[in-house]
């Protein structure tokens, strides 16, 4: 090779510095793009070879891997490939199935202590209220919607440190003097109700309340200022027992019409033959309870043929129902301690609570509880009219089955007094009702979950395992399509993808 001249060796240069350059450029680049592959897939879930269920398939997929990144479901197949740094959750021979929704709870209630106990307890009280979310968690309701919005509640709920997805109606709906208004504080306080005037209960309107400012826009507007994604009405004449000023059939579709106005689901409760009929009437989106109330004697629970029409109306006008069984069973925990002994309750109370109500005090409580209930009640006594009602619910339900009503979950936690309904726990006993009633257990899977998200237009976030959908999910070691019991072998919960082991659900863990 001969001797280069001065611009040859000049070009060769620049070339081999360019080379360099490009070498060294491509090295970075291939280190950069490393670095953000690595940040991207160790930033996600796989969850393998698992038996999917969700209600919007017609059966379950075997062998499927779902794969989460974000909180979200971002692929669902069999055998996917990742790159390395996912986590890996092996789920061989469990179940996975979409996070249940109990569209009907009260979380800022007691389910457990009194007032008495409350101003006597107060670490009792902060305990309770400590495992609230987490019981709901515990037994599978990884969203839950308030259908009676107190001011903090929410602010609370959410501001624990692991909680459910809340939801809500807001304020309810109530008529001064009313159920759930009957004493109606200053306009001032922080609990003063979302009322609306009722023409044909006037006589209990307050005087100091100019009623202009009550009409059904003004009751909508205030739900919706809380941010609710559906509006709940209150009928309720006294529950077949009393004589309350109550809101009338006019007033009610005055609320559809506004609710409407505002794209709100209308969520009426009724749970006798009157309130149901109005609830009809009025064309609300769902009954937020069973049907347990008529005229006759308060011992039969055989449905008069008034309340068969108003469950096969019920059916044609496809409005949906919460059917709301343990509401009523709950209480026959005021009779029977039994509940104390379910192990179960471990996951839904703090032992601190659970030895209270064990306790003297506790006891005292509750049978001065069933006295008040016995005093305030008309013949044949409270327990007697106790004992029909849950009879009733049980009846109306099957016939609800029967005509197709469309049924969806919702378990009204706490609804009485005592510590019958405890979160969580609670709407686990509503599922049992269901099967024991003979609802078919897909039925009771969509109710509480696809059908749930649907109605309260909610599916594009929640109610099945689809790909976008936020990752909600439970892990069961039993087949929920096999046994109800299977909802008692939860393994872990996913919210927003994040891997919660049930165990770690229990209180002070």
């Amino acid at each position: 090779m001969g001797q280069l001249s001065p611009r040859a060796l000049h070009v060769l240069r620049q070339t081999s510095n360019f080379v360099a350059a490009a070498g060294l450029a491509l090295a970075l680049g291939m280190i950069a793009t490393a670095v953000r592959a690595q940040q991207v897939t160790t930033d996600g879930t796989i969850i393998r070879n698992v038996t999917l269920i969700s209600s919007e398939r017609p059966a379950p997929l075997l062998h499927a891997d779902v794969l989460i990144r974000d909180g979200r479901i971002t692929k669902i197949g069999t055998r996917l490939t990742v790159a390395q740094g996912i986590r890996q959750i092996d789920g061989t021979g469990q179940f996975l199935i979409p996070g249940l929704v109990d569209s009907h709870v009260h979380p800022g209630h007691s389910a457990a202590l009194d007032d008495d106990a409350i101003a006597a307890h107060p670490e009792l009280w902060a305990a309770y209220r400590a495992q609230v979310p987490r019981a709901y968690f515990a037994f599978g309701f990884t969203s839950i919607v308030d259908l009676d919005l107190l001011p903090t509640d929410q602010a609370w709920f959410e501001g624990t440190p692991v909680h459910p997805r809340f939801y809500s109606c807001g304020p309810g709906i109530k008529v001064a003097g009313g159920y759930m208004a009957f004493d109606v504080p200053p306009s001032s306080s922080p609990n003063f109700p979302n009322l609306i005037y009722e023409p044909q209960e006037a006589k209990s309107w307050p005087a100091n309340l100019n009623s202009a400012n009550y009409t059904a826009d003004h009751a909508v507007a205030r739900a919706a200022d809380a941010g609710a994604v559906c509006v709940k009405a209150f009928v309720e004449p006294g529950f077949g027992m009393f004589h309350w000023p109550y809101m009338h059939t006019e007033t009610l579709q005055n609320i559809r019409a506004a609710a409407t106005a505002r794209h709100l689901i209308l969520m009426v409760h009724a749970n006798g033959v009157d309130s149901w009929r109005s609830a009809l009437n009025a064309h609300a989106d769902v009954i937020a309870h069973g049907l347990w109330v008529w005229s006759g004697d308060p011992d039969n629970a055989v449905p008069p043929e008034s309340a068969r029409e108003l469950i096969e109306a019920a059916a044609r006008a496809h409005v949906h129902v919460q059917p709301t069984m343990q509401t009523v069973a709950g209480e026959r925990a005021i009779f029977n301690p039994g509940l104390l002994d379910d192990p179960r309750l471990a996951f839904a109370l703090p032992s601190s609570v659970i030895t209270y109500l064990r306790s003297p005090d506790g006891v005292k409580a509750r049978v001065t509880v069933a006295d008040e209930y016995s005093k305030a009640s008309p013949p044949p006594g409270f327990e007697p009219l106790f004992n029909a009602a849950i009879k009733r619910t049980q009846a109306t339900f099957k016939i609800m089955l029967q005509d197709h009503v469309p049924l969806i979950f919702g378990s009204d936690t706490p609804g009485v007094d005592g510590f019958g309904n405890p979160p969580g726990l609670n709407g686990r006993m509503e599922l049992q009702d269901w099967a024991d009633a003979g609802a078919p257990l897909a039925l009771i899977l969509r109710a509480a979950t696809l059908d749930n998200a649907k109605t309260l237009g909610l599916s594009r976030e929640l109610g099945s395992i689809e790909v976008g959908k936020r990752a909600d999910l439970l892990l069961l070691r039993e087949n929920p399509l096999v046994n109800v019991s299977a909802y008692d072998s939860i393994d872990a919960v996913f919210s927003d993808g994040k891997y919660i082991a049930r165990e770690s659900l229990r209180p002070n863990n």
